[in-house]
Parts: structure tokens; C-alpha cells; sequence
């Protein structure tokens, strides 16, 4: 099989292991009366039962469409009401009759973004002590649905996590401080919903342990105690920059303490970019190969990533050697890098990678690698990834290009597309991270 085929084949193996429809049929079905929640991605697979006198579904991120029809499909007419937030244009197939469509602004929140906000916490606060509140949380929702608090503002609260973003603060940080400004997130969604039951399915982009962090958590967790977030932004020497209102709002006694969910909470993680890479691994393995999962997930830096890949690519020649080169050999990387713009081009973190890679192998490199995200567009529309192989660089030398300059400008997208070498497969209505493999062909 041509070496592009075999590793779109994995890469399609990798987003249908983590379809969002079909996690969410499987995790949903009805008993007589009763409604049954599966954990999924849980060797024990449990059941949870539930007799709600209404059913109420929210689907909220990037694969809310494809989530909230496999609740449809799953639980039929038992679906009382039903609202979808998704970004603007993800609308894939037709919604049932009754469920309530907003599209708003992704990656930063908009006015509609406020709409929706407002919509979801109506939504849960219209429940009562005996209804369920279905939640189906995917990436993406948290610039989706904004609630801020009325002290600060919207504009003053993208400001504050752009500057968190850019000083590199972790998720896990940016979550404390994004939840303190709002009335949703952090767990404020499953207060607004009383002593309702709540029970949230989630499809993580997060890294490992991070999935109570999707779409902000607003069913998971609380929000921070005291002056954490003002801690948090202090010490990234953020506060001096921070709007006055912001500043203000997280100094005042009391101004971010934690509010109770009275009702019961149930949450179910659906799948990860774990089990992308363990369905890429079984696909490879069906079409004959060796295959190494590397289970330390990529992060940071998408150049400082690169040579991570770079090094399996150096050492698959040498592995698959020792195997005696009768088969393929694969090394499956998942997890999700970052790029510090400073150039003035196009690409996205895939790219980014994949040229980082390129320049890491050299001429010496040996391989053929695919770099890719598993929603299927790459920060823009036009790709997901992009390939490379032995001879990038000399390729993009007889063509006149420049890799180094490419990569200093940060247009990768560009390089690769002037190479014939991005990989475009169109939006997949999932997303988990990104997913990389590293193939030394057969003998």
C-alpha cells in the first residue's frame, strides 16, 4: 500500500475510534420506562438507571451535533427538550423536531456565544427535583456558551485568558481563572440545575486526568476558593495588565466562592485521544504491521515536540531491522502541542509540527510520518495535517522553498501546500487532540 494511503487509513481508523454519535449510542438506552447510562471507556462497564419524570439534554462543543443525535437515535422520543451549541456551520445532518440549534463564536466567544450562555443556564434552572439533566460535553464549548459575571464583562474576560494563553498557563489554571468570571462554568451549570439529577457524558480533549476540564466543566467541579485565580494570574505577572474590572471582581471578599449543587451528579468519560490511538493501533495491526504506542502524550512547544518524532523516525529503521523488516512498523503518538506565533503566516499546530520534523530528521531521515488533528481542520479549514517523508527537504529545496523561513514566519501551511503534502480530509465532527504515526514501510 502506497505509504500516504496506509497512514490516512490509521488516521481514519484513529477519528472513527472516537466517533461522537456512536460513543454516545452506546453509552445511552432505554429499559421499559427507564433510561440507562453505560460507562463506555470503563473495563467494568457500569450501568446507571434513572425514572426521570423529564428528560432534558444539552449538547454543547465542537461534536455537539453529532452527540445530540446520538442521544436521538438512542433515546427517541423520551427526549423532553433538547438544546445543541456548536460552532457556526458544524450543523452535519438534521436535528429532530424539538431540538433547539444555536451556533456561536469558536474559537472566541461572541454575542451569540452570550445567547447561548444564557440559554443553558434557563435550561437548567427550568428543571425540577425529580427531572435529569443530560449533559454532552465535547471541546470547544467553553468559548461556545459564556456567562460572565455582570462586574466584568465579555471583552474584559477573553482579554484576561488571552493573556493566561499567551503567557502559556496550564489548562488546569486557565480553567481555575475562566471559572471565577463566569456563571457557568467550573460547576455554576449543575448548581443552576438545583436538586435536579445531572448526569454528563464527555468526549475529552484533554490530556490525561483533564476531561472534568471540557468546555470548562460547567457540570463538573467548582469554582476556585478565595484568591486562587488572582494567585494564579500574580504568578504569571499578569495582574498589572488585567482590566480593571477583572481586577476588582476577583480582590472583592467573596467575589469567587463556590456555590453547592444540591441534586445528584453522574459523569461518564466517552473517550480520548487514548482511544483514537488504540484504534489507529488496530487498524495497523489489521493491515499487517508492528506497531509501538508511545505513551507519554505529546505537549508543549510544537517545534521542541518535533524532535520527538524525529527520533522514532531515526530509530524505526533499526527496530524494524531487528523484527527482520518482513512487516510495517508503526509508532502511534497522540496528545496536543502549542505554537508561540511571532511570523505572520498560516498553518496551525499540526503543520507547525510536521515542518518542525522535517528540519529535526534532515536529509538522514528515513520514514514516512503524518501529523494531524482529529477534528479535521488544523486552526484553519483548509487541512488537518500534513506528511512528511525522507525527502521533504530536498523537495522543498528544488522548489525553491525555504523551511527555515517557513517555519520562522509560522507558514507552514503555505510549505506544505506549495509541496503537494497537506492533509485535507474535512471537518470529522469529533475532536480528541492530535494524532501522529511514524511509518517504516516493509522491506
Amino acid at each position: 500500500m502506497n505509504p500516504k494511503h496506509f497512514l490516512a487509513a490509521l488516521y481514519d481508523a484513529a477519528v472513527a475510534a472516537v466517533d461522537p454519535e456512536r460513543l454516545v449510542q452506546e453509552a445511552l438506552g432505554r429499559r421499559t420506562g427507564a433510561l440507562v447510562v453505560r460507562s463506555v471507556a470503563d473495563p467494568g462497564r457500569r450501568e446507571f438507571v434513572f425514572v426521570p419524570d423529564r428528560l432534558v439534554v444539552l449538547a454543547l462543543g465542537k461534536a455537539a451535533v453529532p452527540m445530540a443525535l446520538g442521544a436521538s437515535r438512542a433515546l427517541g422520543t423520551r427526549v423532553d427538550a433538547a438544546l445543541v451549541v456548536a460552532p457556526e456551520g458544524s450543523a452535519r445532518g438534521n436535528l429532530p423536531q424539538g431540538y433547539r440549534l444555536l451556533e456561536a463564536g469558536h474559537p472566541l466567544s461572541d454575542g451569540r456565544s452570550l445567547e447561548a450562555g444564557e440559554a443553558c443556564l434557563s435550561l437548567a434552572s427550568s428543571l425540577r427535583s425529580r427531572d435529569l439533566f443530560l449533559v454532552l460535553l465535547s471541546g470547544g464549548g467553553s468559548s461556545l456558551a459564556a456567562a460572565v459575571q455582570p462586574e466584568v464583562g465579555l471583552d474584559d474576560k477573553v482579554r484576561t485568558v488571552s493573556l493566561l494563553a499567551a503567557a502559556d498557563a496550564s489548562l488546569a489554571e486557565i480553567h481555575v481563572v475562566r471559572g471565577a468570571l463566569s456563571r457557568l462554568k467550573a460547576g455554576r451549570l449543575a448548581a443552576a440545575a438545583g436538586s435536579a439529577s445531572v448526569v454528563t457524558l464527555v468526549l475529552s480533549d484533554a490530556a490525561d486526568g483533564g476531561w472534568h476540564l471540557v468546555a470548562g466543566g460547567p457540570t463538573l467541579g467548582l469554582p476556585a476558593l478565595g484568591r486562587e485565580p488572582l494567585a494564579i494570574l500574580d504568578r504569571y505577572r499578569l495582574v498589572p495588565l488585567l482590566p480593571q474590572s477583572v481586577r476588582t471582581f476577583l480582590a472583592a471578599p467573596g467575589g469567587d466562592l463556590p456555590v453547592a449543587s444540591p441534586g445528584n451528579r453522574w459523569s461518564v468519560l466517552l473517550g480520548d485521544i487514548r482511544t483514537a490511538m488504540n484504534g489507529a493501533r488496530q487498524e495497523a495491526v489489521r493491515l499487517g504491521a508492528e506497531v509501538r504506542i508511545v505513551p507519554e502524550l505529546l505537549g508543549g512547544e510544537a517545534r521542541t515536540a518535533a524532535s520527538r518524532l524525529a527520533v522514532a523516525a531515526a530509530s524505526a529503521g533499526p527496530l524494524h531491522r531487528k523484527g527482520g523488516g518482513r512487516k510495517p512498523f508503526v509508532t502511534v503518538f497522540g496528545g496536543e502541542t502549542t505554537v508561540t506565533v511571532k511570523g505572520h503566516g498560516s498553518g496551525g499546530r499540526c503543520r507547525e509540527l510536521a515542518l518542525a520534523t522535517a528540519l529535526a530528521m534532515g536529509d538522514a531521515g528515513s520514514g514516512h510520518i503524518l501529523v494531524a488533528g482529529t477534528d479535521g481542520v488544523d486552526h484553519l479549514p483548509d487541512a488537518a495535517g500534513a506528511f512528511v517523508e525522507a525527502g521533504t527537504l530536498a523537495r522543498a529545496r528544488w522548489l525553491g522553498l525555504d523551511p527555515r523561513a517557513a517555519l520562522d514566519a509560522n507558514d507552514s501551511g503555505s510549505f506544505f501546500a506549495a509541496l503537494g503534502d497537506t492533509f485535507s480530509p474535512g471537518p470529522t465532527g469529533t475532536h480528541v487532540g492530535e494524532v501522529a504515526f511514524v511509518l517504516r514501510p516493509a522491506d
